[in-house]
Order: structure tokens, then C-alpha cells, then sequence
């Protein structure tokens, strides 16, 4: 037992060290590699740390193969092509208000996702945004509508996402579907040809057919 101490305290250390050295970037804003990086390392160090009949030496050099490789990476990364190659390019996913759904599935993402990570960028509905970039690292970078700042939005609930009825939001918020299908059918859309239709707590409407702009307009929507 004291020796599996002494060398889970030697790996912390020499983890430690090496994580300082790479730098002080969270989970959530590493590049892929990085992520994989700090997996395998996390994956090296366990193994001689519970295991005594493997060398604390081989742990220990295969840190540092690692944090060799990071940094090698890195330097690789100042040639925008190999940039590109090892970490992808930020993609717009959102155009002028409009969801690019092409763009989503080279990301393999969903509406659902994009909706979700608006979320965590503090905006709530399509109409706050003119321009919408999912980073390398994840994350979505947001050019504002300015004349969205200073009113007051309340969350969009998604009714119709990527041509599918949501049946849960639909019961969990009291709408009824025969109204919200009126809707569409004021608008000559069929719900196949839906990417995202939904509607805020003051009855306004987001529908954003395929193949053609978004729209937004206030409806008299009720609420059982």
C-alpha cells in the first residue's frame, strides 16, 4: 500500500506539471486533440499507478511522449492548412437569421443542438441572431441583431424540429395541435418541409421552412 502511495503521488506530481505546461484552457474550449490528449494521458498515468509489476519510469515517459506530441501539434498548428487537418474550421451555422442545415449536418448536429448551445451563448430565439459560428472548440460565437437588444425575449418552445411534431413540448407547454397545424396551414408549409417551428409565451412565431428565409410573426396562440 505504501508503495502504490508513494507512486500515486509521484504520476500526480508529474501530471500536474505537464497540465501546467500545456496550459490553462477548460474542458469545454480545448481543440479535439487536446481533449484526446488529456484522455490518453489520464489513461497512462492510471495504469502504473495501480499496477506494481509495471515501472513507474514507463508511466512517466509515456506522459511526457504526450505532452511532447501536444506541443509538436501545436507548432504544426501555425500553418492554416495543417491547422484546418488537425483541428477542422469553425463552420457558420446559422446566415442572416437562417438556420444552414447543411452546414449542421457536416457537424453531424441537429436543430436541437444549435438551440442548445444558443442557449449556453445566452440567446434564446433565432430573431437575436444575424450570424451564428460553431467554433473548432465547440462552442458557438454569436453576431447580434441589434435591434433585438434591448427587447425583451421570452424561450421559444420548439414545436416542429427537422420535419417531426414535438409531441413532448407540444403536451408539457398545453398547445394544441390542431391550432399550431392551422398555422402552418396559413403559411402553405407542410410540416415535412419544416426545419423549426416554435412559439414563445407571447404567442410569436418562429418558422423557418427548407429552402427558404425564417420568419417571425406574432400569433394568437392558446394555452390549455
Amino acid at each position: 500500500m505504501i508503495i502504490i502511495f508513494i507512486r500515486a503521488i509521484i504520476l500526480f506530481a508529474v501530471l500536474l506539471f505537464v497540465f501546467r505546461l500545456m496550459g490553462k484552457r477548460q474542458i469545454g474550449e480545448m481543440e479535439p486533440f487536446e481533449l484526446v490528449i488529456t484522455l490518453v494521458i489520464s489513461e497512462l498515468a492510471c495504469i502504473p499507478m495501480s499496477d506494481r509489476s509495471i515501472p513507474i519510469t514507463f508511466g512517466i515517459v509515456a506522459i511526457l511522449t504526450m505532452f511532447v506530441i501536444h506541443q509538436t501539434i501545436l507548432v504544426l498548428s501555425h500553418s492554416d492548412k495543417l491547422q484546418g487537418i488537425i483541428n477542422g474550421k469553425p463552420v457558420m451555422v446559422v446566415n442572416g437569421g437562417n438556420i444552414d442545415m447543411a452546414a449542421l449536418r457536416s457537424l453531424n448536429m441537429h436543430v436541437n443542438d444549435l438551440l442548445q448551445a444558443m442557449r449556453a451563448a445566452e440567446y434564446f430565439s433565432l430573431e437575436e441572431i444575424v450570424y451564428g459560428i460553431m467554433e473548432t472548440n465547440g462552442q458557438l460565437t454569436v453576431v447580434a441583431n441589434k435591434d433585438m437588444e434591448d427587447r425583451q425575449q421570452t424561450l421559444p418552445v420548439p414545436v416542429i424540429l427537422e420535419g417531426k411534431w414535438n409531441e413532448e413540448n407540444i403536451k408539457g407547454n398545453g398547445f394544441d395541435k390542431v391550432q399550431l397545424q392551422r398555422l402552418l396551414d396559413r403559411e402553405h408549409v407542410k410540416v415535412k418541409n419544416v426545419i423549426l417551428f416554435a412559439i414563445d409565451e407571447n404567442g410569436r412565431m418562429t418558422l423557418q421552412r427548407r429552402n427558404a428565409p425564417i420568419c417571425f410573426k406574432d400569433t394568437e396562440v392558446t394555452r390549455s
